[in-house]
């Protein structure tokens, strides 16, 4: 019984290329599948479980990218989507990605580097696992990994799944408030309809960002820890808006709020992750009290370009 279990958990934690991927089977390999090629252009349902439909869209991939055509993704084709992937943030970001990432949200392997894996070292060191704490996966980090899963009954092959990294969270008492990140708005929202959506047709341009319904009054706060780089009215467009460079090397604009946000921010001030900076409005181009959120590459109207932020405000509006 404790084996079958034991199979059905290392299923489950298994990383994209460790296994073949096919119609019926479950896991963070196969969200992660799921996720890639999304990203890579090929939209499909992220669910964690290869459904038919995942299948369909699996089918479409390979056809277009000149993979083996049979809905099934084994482990060489696994590592090649996991390279594609990489390759094509690499080239976006103008080189290697420096993007922070929360615990939690990648799997962690030998040759990352970030606060995740930082986090990782701090939390395995705290269950009375030694290893070297400087934010890289090196194959010292690899080794005692491990040791770690063999001697706690997790799968022992060195990659940190999702799944892994939300039973070490636990164990250590890691909880959600040394969150990198949080979601913008203190309060109950909506996302609304498609015409809210980044790329969504304007007169004359695209929507830059993404709309999100609250109360007016609604506290605003700070996605993540940075510095205050606009506190500016437009009348014709953005109203009252604040621009906050973010320690992750990305640019935060939010728009549209209820009055100048210099009640609680100064333009070249540090601002921490969940401070807030404002409240929600309607001040500007507004047909009603919303956030208008926009997510830039490093810097905004300053040599940087904007990104679809929905991905990642609905992943920390699940724990926020």
């Amino acid at each position: 019984m404790l084996a079958g279990l034991l199979v059905l958990a290392s299923a489950a934690m298994a990383a994209l290329g460790d296994r073949t991927l096919r119609q019926g089977m479950s896991g963070d390999d196969v969200m992660q599948l799921q996720r890639l090629v999304t990203e890579l252009g090929y939209p499909t349902s992220r669910t964690g479980t290869f459904t038919s439909r995942t299948k369909s869209d699996m089918l479409n991939y390979e056809r277009t990218t000149g993979l083996r055509v049979n809905g099934e993704i084994g482990p060489s084709e696994g590592r090649t989507i996991v390279r594609r992937a990489q390759e094509r943030r690499d080239r976006m970001n103008g080189g290697p990605s420096t993007r922070s990432y929360d615990f939690g949200e990648r799997t962690l392997s030998e040759g990352l580097r970030g606060g995740d894996v930082l986090t990782l070292q701090r939390l395995v060191t705290r269950l009375g696992y030694p290893t070297p704490r400087y934010g890289m996966f090196t194959s010292r980090t690899k080794r005692d990994m491990i040791r770690y899963e063999r001697t706690t009954g997790l799968r022992a092959n060195g990659v940190v799944s999702l799944t892994e990294q939300s039973v070490i969270a636990r164990r250590a008492g890691h909880g959600q408030s040394s969150r990198d990140h949080v979601f913008p708005i203190r309060g109950s929202h909506s996302y609304g309809g498609s015409g809210s959506r980044f790329g969504a047709p304007r007169s004359g341009h695209s929507h830059g960002g993404q709309d999100m319904s609250a109360a007016s009054g609604t506290p605003l706060v700070a996605v993540t820890n940075g510095r205050v780089s606009q506190v500016r009215y437009q009348a014709g467009g953005g109203g009252y808006y604040v621009v906050i460079q973010g320690d992750d090397r990305y640019d935060y604009v939010y728009m549209h709020m209820r009055e100048s946000a210099s009640s609680w921010v100064k333009p070249g001030q540090r601002v921490r992750v969940g401070q807030q900076i404002g409240r929600v409005g309607s001040t500007g181009s507004s047909t009603g009290p919303h956030l208008h959120f926009e997510m830039w590459t490093a810097h905004w109207f300053d040599g940087g370009h904007r990104i679809d932020p929905l991905s990642a405000l609905k992943r920390w509006d699940a724990y926020s």
